[in-house]
C-alpha cells in the first residue's frame, strides 16, 4: 500500500526568473549639443545670435542627465 501511495505523489517547483536589466545609454555632450542646437533652430531662432546661444545653453542643461 505504501508503494502505491508513493507512486501517486507529485512534486511542485516554483522558478523565479529575474527581469533582465536594461542598459541606460547616456548621450555624449556632443550629441546633447547637437540636439540642443537643432531644437533652438526648430524654434525659429537664428544661429549666431545671443538669443540662440541662450536657448542652446538652456536646452543643453535641460537635456543633461543629473
Amino acid at each position: 500500500m505504501l508503494l502505491i501511495c508513493a507512486a501517486c505523489t507529485t512534486e511542485r517547483h516554483t522558478t523565479v526568473v529575474a527581469e533582465p536589466t536594461r542598459a541606460v545609454m547616456v548621450p555624449s555632450d556632443a550629441q546633447l549639443l547637437a540636439d540642443s542646437r537643432a531644437a533652438c533652430t526648430g524654434y525659429g531662432l537664428q544661429a549666431g545670435t545671443s538669443t540662440f546661444d541662450r536657448c542652446v545653453s538652456t536646452e543643453f542643461a535641460a537635456r543633461r542627465p543629473g
